[in-house]
């Protein structure tokens, strides 16, 4: 986690607990498609025929939207919030700008809960005027907006649970009506016939980007996956709904539209959804075409609304943990709740619901929305040379484009509610900056904290005598309720009031687990709580065991090499000492020897005998070769013991500021032995791509060794493997390559990327190569403990990032990211991580 100070106390900031599952963040992604249901009807009553050609570039751009935050949540997985997050990360360089970007995208959504709590009202007060029944208007829109963020407090999975069982089967029905609408266009023989007579006629510039600054509140939001990826048990499984969603985009907001501008074409219809789409409809869902519209308008509200309290306080969040606003928006509760974001983004729906018009909500929100989708395309071109960034021109066109819309068509609906819009994120901005100032207790992350520290003093009598009066008095409302509707009903027919059931059916959903929310549910999720607080203290056991014994077995390691290396360099060092004399008293018999040659040329039989016996000519060449051989072969041995004792670094501090691209040399060297050419395996090139001008990085350099080391010997064993079964002459052609880059990144990081052009792994292997345990290898050759141990030295150790890419047949890139400088007292600490 991530340790922040503020005026009163350093606040520690952990990361979200990824628990929700991939069904969970599908539906959050899918949710977005529900927002066609309620723009799409207006624009079709404005523009006609030539609402087509909004929806068109809005589609386009929309899917190259959500492809790119699809290669941005690849990039920074730990991200949560999604989209204005990662435009933070692009726009690092310029704080209040990427600040305002991601507060106008939060703000955007977090009007949603307040227009649709207006739509659901004006809805059901159109079924309910009919039955004589006097509907309560303001409750029903503060119920409305409310509902999600009372499901919201007793945490994310139960909204999600619940959000899945509904978004499914109304993306279903949905789905139906874009395609099945097309086909009895093209194939009905009542079909008014695929292509209107008027299609051709064009649309002024000023109208259409009035309307496309109205489009691009519901076409660009399909990424909503992107902000529960940081807390999804497979996030690479939730950024693939990204995907999906791109391939859905045209069929709902293309298909869709087309099929309401040519069965929708009444001008009695207006700009309402329900009348819209039941005439859209009926051709071919006859009768039930009303409930079914109904449950699609009912559901796509509520859905998109639980939506919107799910992700808006995600982004408090990342901004907080990111330092662009106060730690107390990153404070989770036990449950894991971001309760401080949670209230504040339900003051702004509030603040919403008090404007009462629907129309201007949108225009206001819409501004703030447009404006930080300006940022994205802004940050794609500002960070176009960073590998995470596609399409940087385009983004560049789309941002032109987007700016031109905003002042243009902002100021063709209004230029008060255009100035209101682009003044409320700096406003938002400023009051969650300036809140925690105040000194009030639940602005400040320690009033939170003595919060939830406290222990609830109820009984358990009294907390069930608590939950049988609230069970009797929902079975005699309920029993009470549906005996006066029916009475209703049957005054006026059931059958007309059919869509009433819809409504009710998703409301009385809703409303019944928010109850269960306070009643039932906690008890359940203490229960829950419970057993993962047990299992998670499991594996930090299993973990601290590991590492314990991984300690040792380095520790002794590190002991037998420290020993075996003293034991070699004192020998080592006598000869290698001795040598440079040996050389100079060799040279001086030579000498001698010349010099008596010179004097007496005639020397007897015998010693001529011996000279010619020994070979003294080839001796006095020979020799001083010898000696220079020895020499370089003792210089190599020295070099060896200085690596193995650079390696180990036992007689070194733990903790100490070090050259970074030494240890990555000194593992080359132990590794040699694997490097170098076999009888039937060439040599394996090594490529260093070494940043020369690296400062000096503070680390504990032998754990770093022991990572490297894990890693080269990782690719080593890729390379082997990826070469059994094929010839010298095949290896040669295309030899393994390991290539070592080193780099600094963001001025106070350092990044070391270590990539081979071996087997390469599957996507299922690359999540879980942290697992402990888990390995490839044959047995007796891994332990499946040498990755988990490394991500937890780098990402814990030092608190930094440890990241695996990789693809089947091209090769594998592990890229190490620690900062240059670390906080001593938080790393003795060794549970925190890097933000």
């Amino acid at each position: 986690m991530r340790e922040l100070t503020t005026n009163r106390a350093p606040v520690s900031i952990p990361a979200l607990p990824q628990s929700l599952s991939s069904p969970e963040t599908w539906g959050f992604g899918f949710s977005g498609l529900l927002l066609w249901l309620g723009t799409a009807p207006g624009m079709n009553a404005a523009l006609g025929p030539q609402a087509i050609w909004v929806w068109l570039p809005g589609t386009i751009i929309s899917m190259m939207l959500n492809l790119q935050v699809k290669r941005l949540g690849t990039y920074f997985p730990e991200v949560a919030g999604g989209t204005p997050n990662y435009t933070t990360r692009l726009l690092h360089r310029s704080p209040n700008l990427a600040r305002y970007g991601a507060i106008g995208y939060m703000f955007g959504w977090a009007s949603v809960p307040a227009m649709n709590a207006i739509v659901l009202t004006d809805l059901i007060e159109a079924n309910l005027t009919p039955l004589g029944i006097t509907c309560p208007e303001t409750l029903l829109r503060i119920g409305f907006t409310v509902l999600p963020f009372i499901v919201a407090f007793s945490g994310t999975r139960t909204l999600g649970i619940l959000h899945s069982f509904f978004v499914f089967p109304a993306i279903g029905f949905l789905l139906t009506f874009c395609l099945q609408g097309m086909a009895w266009l093209s194939f009905a023989p009542t079909s008014p016939g695929m292509l209107p007579p008027d299609l051709s006629a064009g649309i002024s510039p000023i109208d259409w980007m009035k309307w496309f600054f109205i489009a691009v509140y519901a076409v660009y939001g399909g990424e909503t996956a992107s902000s529960f990826v940081a807390d999804s048990r497979q996030p690479s499984v939730t950024l693939r709904c990204l995907q999906v969603t791109t391939g859905l985009l045209p069929i709902v907001y293309l298909a869709g539209s087309w099929v309401l501008m040519r069965l929708a074409t009444d001008p009695g219809l207006g700009d309402s959804a329900y009348l819209n789409l039941v005439a859209a409809t009926h051709p071919f869902w006859g009768a039930f075409a009303p409930a079914l519209v109904t449950f699609l308008i009912t559901s796509g509200c509520l859905l998109s609304s639980a939506t919107a309290v799910s992700n808006s306080p995600r982004i408090l969040y990342q901004l907080a943990k990111d330092g662009y606003l106060p730690p107390v928006f990153a404070v989770l509760s036990r449950r894991g709740v971001l309760e401080p974001s949670l209230f504040f983004t339900l003051g702004l729906s509030l603040i919403c619901l008090g404007w009462g018009d629907v129309a201007r909500v949108v225009m206001v929100a819409g501004t703030g929305y447009l404006s930080s989708m300006m940022a994205i395309h802004l940050g794609e071109w500002v960070s176009r040379r960073r590998p995470e960034t596609r399409w940087p021109w385009w983004s560049l066109g789309f941002f032109s484009l987007e700016a031109a819309v905003l002042v243009v068509g902002g100021w063709a609906w209004s230029w008060q509610d255009l100035a209101i819009g682009l003044l409320l994120p700096w406003l938002i901005g400023v009051a969650g900056t300036q809140l925690p100032r105040l000194n009030v207790p639940l602005f400040h992350p320690d009033g939170w904290m003595q919060r939830y520290q406290q222990q609830p003093h109820t009984s358990k009598t009294d907390w069930l005598a608590f939950q049988v009066t609230i069970l009797i008095g929902l079975l005699c409302s309920a029993v009470s309720i549906g005996w006066w509707v029916r009475a209703g009903l049957d005054r006026v027919g059931v059958g007309q009031y059919v869509p009433l059931f819809s409504i009710l059916l998703v409301t009385v959903a809703f409303v019944g687990v928010a109850i269960a929310c306070w009643t039932s549910l906690p008890q359940i999720a203490a229960i829950t709580e419970a057993r993962e607080q047990v299992e998670r203290t499991l594996l930090d056991l299993q973990q601290a065991q590991t590492q314990l014994v991984q300690a040792e077995k380095m520790s002794s390691l590190g002991q037998l090499v420290a020993g075996v290396a003293h034991e070699i360099n004192n020998p080592v060092n006598f000869i290698h000492g001795n040598l440079t004399h040996l050389g100079e008293y060799t040279q001086n018999l030579m000498a001698l020897i010349e010099l008596y040659q010179q004097q007496n040329p005639h020397t007897s039989p015998d010693i001529q005998a011996m000279v010619d016996d020994i070979d003294l000519e080839f001796l006095q060449t020979d020799l001083p070769k010898i000696l220079d051989s020895m020499k370089i072969g003792t210089d190599r041995i020295r070099q060896i013991v200085l690596s193995l004792r650079n390696f180990s670094r036992i007689e070194e501090a733990d903790f100490k500021t070090v050259d970074i691209h030494e240890g990555i040399d000194s593992t080359l060297v132990i590794l040699g032995h694997r490097l170098k050419a076999k009888g039937d395996f060439p040599e394996i090139k090594v490529i260093k791509d070494y940043n020369l001008l690296l400062p000096h990085a503070e680390c504990y350099p032998g754990q770093l060794n022991q990572v490297l080391m894990n890693i080269l010997a990782n690719a080593i064993d890729a390379l082997e493997e990826s070469g059994s079964g094929k010839t010298y002459e095949q290896l040669q052609a295309n030899p393994g390559k390991i290539r070592i880059r080193t780099s600094q990144i963001e001025a106070d990081w350092l990044e070391i990327a270590i990539a081979d052009n071996g087997v390469g792994m599957s996507e299922q292997i690359q999540q879980r190569i942290f697992d402990p345990f888990f390995t490839t290898k044959p047995v007796g050759k891994g332990t499946g403990m040498g990755m988990s141990i490394s991500y937890q030295i780098i990402t814990e150790k030092h608190c930094g990032k440890l990241k695996c890419f990789s693809a089947i047949g091209k090769g594998t890139e592990f890229v190490i990211q620690i900062p240059l400088r670390q906080q001593v007292p938080n790393l003795k600490m060794g549970h925190q991580q890097a933000s």
